[in-house]
């Protein structure tokens, strides 16, 4: 490993919001790092909570910490706060939610410097009230260079009808380690989620444009901490909507890049597999809802226009049997056989 007295700067960005619970636990898995010299910006995204002192608390108590205080904006916009302020060789961003490994940042750093990456992503592990797992990612070191970074931007996206995996790789940049001149000189910034609810591809699709090199170790690095109330695992009326707005604007960012027919691969199956988890989580509602609202939710989103052109249009047949089955019974409409295989799943 890189001797961490010698090595470059690191930017440790953290958003801070309502987060007073788990705030210590994330902040001293990186003062503990291996890595010592690191920058950590942590930015109160006017965090209604105790969090605004405990910012400034670990900045009084290590000199390593630099505090940014902000009206509430969101979790994209907070990252942009502390990349305007960040000075370090690399940046990465770390929820306020989660926390790391203690040598996080020595290992996404050594493979950086040793490929000379613009970007290092790590492996992850899911931890929640039952323990820790590994999530899903690479089994091996990979590495992306010139017109691989192109086909990664695809993959990254959604991968072709035939392959197991929706995408080449999570798409998240927490566990990643990014060469900020790469940003600085591109202006790369996030999108707010409050606009797009994935702002980590869009950020991606952004800056594997300007990449010579990406790559990703399989070592779990980062520990995402599962919360069963997070927007991720509960339904939204309006979450259909917002997936549909994601998928038009990955569809513009583009099609200037590829051949019209690849774009409409990679984008119909991103569609039909959000929508197919966006459906599941209409399932899981059920309980609070009531049957009579699933349906009615079902509906609406087996009825979209828009995505009944993309059913009609995929080859769904290649698709993996489970999400073949899917997006056959919502290309069917067929909104009771939809809610007994997703009940079934669970």
């Amino acid at each position: 490993m890189q001797n961490a007295a010698k090595g470059d700067t690191v930017s440790v960005i953290v958003p801070v919001y309502k987060v007073e619970q788990y705030l210590d636990r994330c902040m001293q898995s990186l003062l503990g790092q291996t890595y010592s010299n690191l920058e950590i910006i942590l930015v109160d995204d006017g965090s209604p909570d105790g969090c605004p002192a405990l910012c400034d608390r670990y900045a009084q108590q290590d000199s390593r910490v630099k505090v940014i205080h902000k009206r509430n904006a969101g979790l994209g916009f907070a990252r942009n706060s502390g990349l305007d302020v960040a000075t370090g060789e690399y940046v990465s961003f770390v929820d306020s939610d989660d926390y790391v490994t203690p040598d996080m940042v020595e290992k996404l750093y050594a493979a950086a410097k040793r490929l000379d990456a613009d970007a290092v992503y790590g492996g992850f592990s899911l931890a929640g009230p039952d323990g820790v797992r590994k999530g899903p990612g690479l089994e091996q070191e990979t590495v992306w260079r010139g017109d691989q970074v192109r086909q990664l931007l695809l993959d990254q996206v959604a991968t072709r009808p035939g392959r197991t995996r929706d995408t080449a790789m999570e798409v998240s940049v927490w566990r990643a380690l990014f060469r900020r001149s790469t940003l600085e000189e591109n202006q790369i910034h996030f999108v707010s989620e409050r606009q797009f609810i994935s702002e980590d591809i869009i950020f991606n699709m952004d800056l594997f444009q300007k990449c010579d090199c990406v790559a990703a170790i399989p070592d779990p690095v980062y520990f995402y901490c599962l919360n069963p109330n997070s927007l991720t695992k509960t339904f939204r009326e309006d979450r259909f909507r917002k997936v549909k707005e994601l998928y038009q604007e990955i569809r513009r960012r583009l099609l200037p890049l590829y051949p019209v027919e690849e774009v409409e691969l990679r984008t119909g199956r991103f569609l039909i597999a959000r929508t197919r988890r966006n459906a599941m989580a209409v399932v899981r509602q059920k309980q609070i809802a009531g049957k009579e609202q699933e349906r009615k939710w079902l509906a609406e989103i087996c009825e979209d226009e828009e995505l009944q052109q993309v059913l009609h249009a995929y080859p769904i047949h290649k698709l993996p049997y489970q999400q073949f089955a899917a997006a056959f019974l919502m290309k069917m409409r067929w909104y009771a056989a939809l809610e007994k295989l997703f009940s079934w799943k669970k």
